[in-house]
């Protein structure tokens, strides 16, 4: 037994020693003049076609990088950004915005993978180091996403390639949340929660799951409170602002779902969808939502006490 385990220490030993070594060598890979270089080069759009090479620095090494056990030096990650945070700042926001809809795979793996190198292989929150020397480059970043947030909104398509160009934007956004400076920088981004309230529509889990959790972190106790005062919803150009920003998925899913307060908050949506049901499209995508209207239904027929508000507001929906 002790020899098995003697043999099963060295076998851990020497996977460590192989993988730090590869971790250095991916490290200086990217971090060398050549992969300078090679930003610098790339076309200003996100259609172009590359090549084996950028596509082994710039894409691979980094999904690398992504997988490595966690137990490194933070400051040997730290040279990344150091080395390549600003050549890939100035290529990403000299690249015309409206490209973003034609965006190759290649160069969304780029975009995905590079971000999360420049971002998140340092646990910020859990070290003693402070990433205030890359807080410009970072909100420049994060202003060129938004930029292209929008473009991508604009664009009717539905294919699988704009779904997954959209995950990949909501990712990259996600990231810069973690950044507590650069969270607040983003709360002064305008319209930038109107358009995460759009992208929580969009069908696919991993999007929705980054959108919201900008969200929450984004939308302050105010705005929320500001969506969820029935009064204020009266008000018709608010009606319009809230159809506009496709805020009725989310309305729906807190009566759907059964975590939402029946007492302090599904009252409140309810009358909230009531004032938003004025609006024939708004009804129309209301009266489609089967769930929803089983759900009220089954609230209108409810005989719990606990919920005679609830059923006044339901029943007035119906």
């Amino acid at each position: 037994m002790t020899y098995q385990y003697f043999n099963r220490l060295q076998s851990i030993i020497n996977e460590y020693s192989s993988t730090t070594s590869l971790v250095f060598a991916v490290i200086k890979c990217l971090c060398s003049s050549y992969s300078i270089e090679i930003i610098k080069k790339l076309e200003y759009n996100f259609s172009q076609n590359l090549n084996y090479g950028q596509i082994l620095l710039l894409s691979t090494c980094p999904l690398y990088l992504k997988w490595y056990p966690s137990y490194y030096d933070p400051e040997l990650f730290r040279q990344i950004p150091r080395i390549l945070l600003s050549p890939f700042t100035e290529w990403l926001i000299s690249c015309h915005s409206n490209s973003i809809i034609h965006c190759s795979k290649d160069v969304e793996n780029i975009l995905r993978r590079l971000n999360n190198a420049l971002l998140r292989l340092i646990e910020w929150e859990n070290v003693n180091i402070s990433n205030q020397e890359f807080y410009n480059d970072y909100c420049r970043l994060v202003s060129k996403w938004s930029s292209l947030l929008s473009v991508i909104l604009k664009h009717s398509s539905d294919d699988s390639n704009t779904i997954s160009i959209k995950k990949m934007i909501a990712h990259n956004l996600y990231d810069f949340t973690l950044h507590t400076n650069v969270l607040d920088f983003m709360k002064t981004i305008p319209n930038l929660i109107p358009m995460l309230l759009q992208m929580a529509d969009v069908q696919e889990d991993a999007t929705q799951l980054h959108t919201y959790r900008c969200l929450g972190k984004l939308m302050s106790e105010i705005d929320i409170k500001i969506m969820a005062n029935p009064n204020f919803v009266q008000h018709d150009q608010v009606k319009i602002e809230l159809i506009k920003q496709n805020a009725l998925p989310l309305l729906i899913r807190c009566i759907i779902e059964i975590e939402f307060d029946p007492i302090k908050v599904k009252p409140i949506v309810l009358e909230i969808l009531l004032a938003l049901s004025f609006n024939n499209d708004a009804l129309l995508t209301l009266r489609q939502n089967i769930n929803l209207m089983s759900t009220i239904r089954n609230l209108v027929n409810s005989t719990n006490s606990n919920k005679s508000n609830l059923q006044r507001a339901a029943e007035a929906l119906l």
